[in-house]
């Protein structure tokens, strides 16, 4: 069954980057996570303010410092009218990585998936973040189609997988499906790669754009894998 999560506001400014960490209890957000099972969480940004930075989101920079602002914004034909979520600062360095970190949830195994939008800086899926050194991230070029997923450890990436993926349309699909160390993407309804985490961890997740240009976003999903 979904859950529509009706949005509170939070400021805009990036003093909330490092407060994304600040009390987190690892063990009542396992607690959390599990007792979720198979529950759906969906953020479709549609009961959101325009020209307002989103409900139950926080903003954090990764890798390199640099600029970055998250804006609801309404769109001619997205996946789910008539907003989208946008960041918005275009001049950004190519390494660093502008995320939208979603407030109370914890996410090890399931699946994650979001509509990004055509043109524009890479974007993509956070995930299994326990630190801003430390996460796995899904990001594509939204002009290229070239796709690649990476773990970061104390700040290092390795890839650990990529591919590409061929935009027909002005709004795709991208799901990475994790499971222990397994994690496959997927572009639409078909496989694209599949990597292998060596540490799996529970930890936040969120959207991602990396580099200069805006990135769009709709329809961020989240299906929490039972627990055994």
């Amino acid at each position: 069954m979904g859950i529509l999560e009706y949005p509170d506001r939070f400021a805009a400014s990036m003093k909330y980057g490092r407060g994304v960490f600040r009390g987190l209890a690892l063990a009542a957000g396992l607690a959390a996570s599990a007792s979720l099972g198979a529950e759906t969480v969906r953020n479709h940004f549609d009961t959101d303010s325009p020209v307002r930075a989103p409900g139950f989101f926080d903003a954090v920079v990764l890798g390199a410092p640099g600029p970055a602002r998250w804006m609801i914004l309404t769109d001619p034909n997205p996946p789910s009218a008539p907003n989208r979520l946008v960041q918005v600062e275009v001049q950004r360095p190519d390494d660093s990585i502008a995320a939208a970190v979603r407030r109370n949830y914890v996410f090890q195994d399931g699946t994650l998936s979001t509509y990004v939008k055509k043109g524009g800086s890479r974007a993509g899926i956070l995930l299994r973040m326990t630190s801003e050194k430390d996460f796995v991230v899904m990001l594509v070029d939204t002009n290229s189609g070239e796709t690649t997923l990476a773990a970061y450890r104390d700040g290092k990436p390795t890839e650990l997988g990529r591919g590409r993926a061929n935009f027909e349309r002005q709004w795709e699909k991208f799901s990475v499906v994790a499971s222990g160390p397994s994690l496959t993407v997927y572009f639409g309804d078909g496989k694209l790669f599949e990597g292998k985490d060596p540490k799996p961890a529970t930890g936040k997740t969120g959207l991602a754009a990396a580099g200069p240009g805006e990135a769009s976003f709709d329809e961020f999903v989240l299906e929490f894998q039972p627990a055994p």
